[in-house]
């Protein structure tokens, strides 16, 4: 005997069909909201409870080429995976990769080039491993340059009685800052967004102490050690190149004590101020 087939339960039918449809409508919905996110730069991902968290990717390329210091550019990439494990950029997640060669090829997908301490020297003005024309054009296109130290030295303008640098701060001059050990450097009202609104106590070797030749510029910090002759000057400043912005620091914000919240909030500033706001404010120290 043949037993008839059970029907499903009308309410059981129509639950199955609202979960289709609903399946229908998100799983597209999902796929769109994807493929924008990606063409803007966002990342979608999923939370533990299934609800989607999106966050801007920064690509960030480390010079790690010849002369530079593995410690202070192993001490930068600690900063970024800090700032992404306690979310010291909400919105934000830090991705990087590092080159010995900087040109055309190698910036190409990068947000900001960091170019950090050197063991030896105090620029890479010489370095046949370093296209200038490229790097210039990277920034002036609107890309982001941080130069810490070496690198500040290389990206000013000019340094009093040493050189001319690359010129991708133009409006920077340095002094040559001889001396090793930390140092206290004071906030300006421009840099309270970055620094906290507080002084600060932070590694200091042989960087630059620098001015600005336009109001253009935005200092974030100045030294404020009494017993030095470079009190008042700018230890840590922004300047414009083409549509790009550069940060440079005669100070080590990657070092101990290490700040990670001075660093990667200069990296943001650096990327154009998508997420730091740009003070556009004029610069009325007074340098002597």
């Amino acid at each position: 005997m043949v037993k008839a087939e059970r029907s499903l339960n009308p309410r059981r039918k129509g639950r199955q069909n609202r979960h289709i449809i609903k399946n229908k409508i998100i799983i597209p919905l999902i796929i769109i909201l994807t493929v924008i996110s990606l063409s803007l730069g966002i990342t979608l991902s999923l939370g533990d409870d299934g609800s989607q968290n999106n966050y801007k990717v920064v690509k960030v390329l480390v010079y790690s080429g010849n002369d530079t210091s593995e410690n202070s550019i192993n001490q930068i990439k600690k900063c970024m995976d800090q700032a992404n494990s306690k979310n010291l950029v909400p919105g934000v997640k830090f991705v990087y990769d590092t080159s010995k060669i900087i040109n055309n090829q190698t910036l190409s997908g990068y947000d900001v080039l960091i170019m950090a301490g050197s063991e030896t020297g105090f620029n890479y003005i010489n370095n046949d491993d370093v296209d200038t024309v490229a790097l210039k054009s990277f920034v002036a296109s609107g890309k982001g340059f941080m130069g810490i130290c070496a690198g500040a030295y290389s990206a000013a303008e000019y340094t009093d009685n040493w050189y001319y640098g690359w010129g991708l701060a133009p409006n920077v001059v340095n002094l040559p800052y001889v001396d090793v050990g930390n140092v206290t450097i004071q906030t300006t009202s421009s840099g309270t967004e970055i620094m906290g609104g507080t002084d600060r106590w932070i590694s200091h070797i042989n960087g630059p102490a620098m001015y600005s030749t336009d109001y253009s510029t935005v200092t974030f910090a100045t030294y404020a050690d009494y017993n030095s002759s470079y009190k008042g000057y700018a230890a840590i400043i922004g300047d414009h190149y083409g549509e790009g912005r550069i940060v440079l620091s005669g100070v080590h914000p990657e070092l101990s004590p290490q700040q990670a919240d001075v660093l990667v909030n200069l990296i943001m500033w650096a990327y154009n101020g998508s997420y730091i706001n740009d003070t556009n404010s004029t610069d009325t120290t007074t340098y002597t």
